[in-house]
């Protein structure tokens, strides 16, 4: 028998390989597609079988509707948060609505009948799903693999392209299934926007998701357990107690509780929890607490953000920065030599019920709406009999442990009676990859036919087509007759920009990691001319910025991720001392930074994307320092559009009716000497003097955006403050001693004659003789 696996990422096969391997060995070929990752699609050197083979499918459709799947899967993905069921998942519910396409995210709102009557709205979007074809590129892709059995995993990602595998399957009349590759699969994800034909679950609570969530008649799904953690069950400690305590500094003689990390869905902000968690067992009451060792292991997935964490200033207490999606031993090891497992939300808990070690979780306001706001958190808290004991503060957690540490470890009956009903339902003692063989194969007994399309489709299709292009935004993309269209030195900008206009997966715009000026007067104003020349809508942009406001770029992006928000202030200091702002770095590599670039790698977990293009500042700072090499900086102007921001509202916070923004503040253009600040306390004299004034120095962006853009004019150094001002159009006098950055001054002047900005007047500091203020208010 020929099996087409659809594994969508080469990371997923560890999860089914003594699956894979047995199927094998009884004779089975076995194909093994998925999508290139970094440019490469390489099965991992663990897959040796000789009947075992790889290669890349396709994963974007080719016909007339690639521009419009998305959209109408996004949105049908979307209204399933709707369902009451969800109600209490705040989490869930805010991803998906970070998710989903901005068009009818904001249709939903103005129509809030869409939220009521959600129903049917869910059954127009399954029959706008039935009216679309199968994708010609998807279809040939099989019959050229001709397999006798396809299956498919995760499918029920948001807005999967693995959909149209199915549609095509059916339309071939090829058995396919469908094997959910996680436990939170089914209720944390998109649909199963068209039915495969059987569906292999974990437990019976996985096939009641099937059922009622999904749709999926009650024959075709099937439990099997869950063969991912046969390894894990057969696996044995490795090390002493001793020799793995010596390992991470921590003392044999005292019980050690395990710290487990969760993914960034679950735990954003889980550094800073961790950091209260061990500060509050050192302070405990219980000497056995307060005396314990304390091991924690971030999720593998977000262990580079921990390389910052400092945690030495606690007596025993043991970091683990080793761990890997792969090093299932070192983290058997881990729970094995634990008293106690403890977490918030996360699949390593279900490892330590394998162990049978007790697992203990915090609900602690503030850091638990990745635990209550989702709905897989409730099976590890109250399925066959719970596995994990809650605790609502530090001093109950504390008494909870306090039991288990006084004992040797051991065995916890309640984790072992989870594992085995949630893991093994057929008995612990039995392997499921087995089982989940013996599935699969009798699947490939289905007898289906080709799935003739229904005579009533066509019809409905061409309208449901010609409908979605009358509504779809005009956007003509313009020929690119700018110097990126034209210079063979910039060739490969222009290569890159057309690589993302080409495709149609989501956009990370960023991440911005410079200085406020040059966002407002290069960044964004770069986007706009991209956006509109390359025809990128807006839902598939999402922004990444360290410092801008959401504000400031406008609908340039329909999603918007400040990133200091996944990063603790420990983390986010540690990459200041190792990173340069991106101007200074050189653009001629087009890679990013390792910040940058784990900063996306974040962005994407946080928006749950596995395929993306990045739209980076490199290629605006590549553009900069080919035409000031080639002294054309004046070029710039053609691949620039400045528009004037949008003052915040007045929120009634005390500023005067009339006033001058003034600052004080020392600057590179204006380095703290005698000289200049002698300059700049007769400007704040002489302004004083003429003029109500707000000082702007030391207020938080905010204020100061507020203050500067109600401003008549402003008076200060050089520097961001100035050009914020200008971007605001206020009019500013800035003084300057030193040489300013190439261009900015000229970049100015035309994003005030083109764009609407504030006047800059700037003046050498020694030719100062008296501030010339005018009367005049900005309009």
């Amino acid at each position: 028998m020929k099996i087409l696996f659809l594994i969508g990422a080469v990371s997923r096969i560890r999860n089914f390989q003594g699956t894979l391997t047995i199927l094998a060995d009884r004779g089975h070929d076995i194909c093994l597609a998925g999508k290139l990752r970094k440019g490469t699609f390489e099965l991992p050197e663990s897959v040796e079988h000789p009947r075992i083979s790889g290669r890349v499918n396709p994963t974007t459709r080719v016909d007339e509707w690639r521009d419009f799947v998305d959209l109408l899967r996004g949105a049908r993905d979307y209204v399933r948060y709707f369902d009451p069921r969800y109600a209490d998942a705040t989490r869930l519910v805010r991803r998906a609505y970070e998710i989903a396409p901005t068009e009818f995210v904001l249709y939903c709102e103005r129509h809030p009948w869409v939220k009521r009557h959600w129903t049917l709205v869910a059954r127009a979007f399954a029959l706008c799903e039935k009216l679309i074809p199968t994708d010609p590129g998807f279809e040939a892709f099989l019959r050229e693999e001709r397999p006798d059995l396809i299956l498919v995993t995760p499918l029920v990602t948001f807005q999967s392209y693995q959909t149209d595998y199915v549609k095509a399957a059916h339309r071939l009349g090829v058995p396919i299934v469908f094997i959910p590759f996680s436990w939170d699969n089914l209720t944390n994800k998109g649909l199963m926007r068209i039915r495969p034909d059987r569906v292999l679950v974990w437990n019976d609570i996985q096939r009641r998701e099937a059922i009622d969530l999904h749709g999926c008649p009650t024959g075709t799904v099937a439990i099997t357990g869950a063969a991912r953690f046969d390894d894990f069950f057969a696996r044995r400690p490795s090390t002493s107690r001793e020799r793995f305590f010596a390992e991470f500094g921590l003392d044999p003689a005292r019980p050690m509780v395990l710290y487990l990390g969760s993914s960034q869905l679950t735990g954003p902000n889980e550094v800073e929890l961790v950091r209260r968690w061990a500060d509050s067992l050192r302070a405990a009451a219980d000497e056995v607490v307060r005396t314990c060792g304390i091991l924690v292991r971030p999720h593998p997935a977000v262990r580079g953000s921990w390389a910052s964490v400092d945690l030495s200033d606690l007596d025993n207490v043991g970091l683990s920065l080793d761990a890997s999606r792969r090093s299932d031993q070192e983290l058997f090891d881990s729970v094995h030599h634990a008293h106690a497992v403890v977490g918030l939300n996360t699949s390593a808990m279900l490892e330590a019920a394998i162990v049978g070690r007790p697992v203990h979780t915090l609900l602690i306001p503030g850091f638990d709406e990745g635990q209550v706001g989702t709905i897989h958190f409730r099976y590890l808290v109250e399925s066959y009999g719970g596995l994990a004991t809650i605790a609502r503060d530090f001093a109950e957690h504390h008494r909870q442990l306090a039991a288990v540490l006084r004992e040797e470890p051991a065995s916890s009956a309640r984790s072992r009676t989870f594992a085995e009903q949630f893991l093994r339902p057929y008995g612990v003692e039995r392997a499921v990859s087995p089982i989940l063989a013996d599935e699969i194969e009798r699947s490939a007994a289905i007898r289906k036919q080709p799935q003739a399309d229904n005579p009533l489709y066509p019809p409905l299709r061409r309208a449901l087509l010609r409908w979605l292009q009358r509504r779809r935004v005009a956007r003509q993309t313009a020929v690119d007759a700018t110097v990126i269209g034209t210079s063979l030195s910039l060739r490969p900008v222009k290569i890159a920009l057309e690589e993302i206009q080409d495709s149609t997966a989501p956009v990370f715009v960023g991440p911005w990691a410079d200085t406020v000026g040059n966002e407002l007067l290069y960044w964004i104003p770069f986007l706009r001319w991209v956006v509109a020349t390359y025809g990128l809508p807006p839902e598939r942009l999402i922004v990444l910025t360290g410092s801008g406001l959401r504000e400031w770029y406008g609908p340039l992006g329909q999603r918007f991720l400040d990133v200091r928000s996944v990063y603790s202030a420990a983390e986010l200091e540690h990459w200041q001392r190792r990173t340069v702002p991106q101007s200074e770095q050189n653009p001629k590599q087009s890679v990013m930074s390792p910040f940058d670039e784990d900063a996306v790698e974040r962005a994407a977990r946080a928006f749950d994307l596995s395929e993306y293009h990045v739209l980076h500042p490199f290629l605006l700072f590549r553009t900069v320092r080919r035409l000031d090499g080639d002294r054309a900086l004046e070029l710039l102007r053609d691949v620039l559009r400045h528009e004037r921001l949008t003052p915040p509202p007045d929120p009634g916070d005390g500023l005067p009716s009339s006033f001058v923004a003034l600052s004080a503040e020392f600057t590179a253009a204006l380095p703290l000497t005698e000289e200049n600040d002698s300059l700049l306390k007769t400007v704040v004299a002489q302004v004083s003097a003429k003029a109500e004034v707000v000082r702007v120095d030391g207020l938080p962006l905010s204020r100061q955006i507020r203050a500067l853009a109600r401003a008549r004019t402003f008076f200060g150094a050089y520097g961001d403050l100035a050009i914020l001002a200008a971007a605001y159009g206020v009019p500013a006098t800035v003084y300057h001693s030193e040489r300013l950055p190439v261009d900015q001054v000229d970049r100015l002047q035309a994003a005030s004659e083109t764009g609407g900005w504030g006047t800059v007047t700037v003046e050498r500091a020694r030719r100062f003789k008296r501030v010339r203020l005018s009367q005049k208010v900005h309009a």
